[in-house]
């Protein structure tokens, strides 16, 4: 059994989960199902984004 454990809301910073959407094809089908549920790319947000656009709620709660 595995489990990822991350911290809460304010420990967010750019380039987050990259490292896993890279490597592991579960958590990559995952980050995509996110971006078709929330209807915008927030993994170009986590990634590519800026501190401010992770300071957004709207990203924040589901990063």
């Amino acid at each position: 059994m595995k489990a990822f454990v991350f911290p809460g809301q304010g420990a967010q910073f750019v380039g987050m989960g990259k490292d896993l959407y890279e490597n592991n094809a579960e958590a990559k089908e995952m980050f995509e199902k996110a971006n078709e549920v929330l209807g915008f790319r927030i993994t170009d947000l986590m990634f590519e984004g800026t501190e401010e656009d992770l300071k957004q709620t709207k990203v924040t709660q589901p990063a």
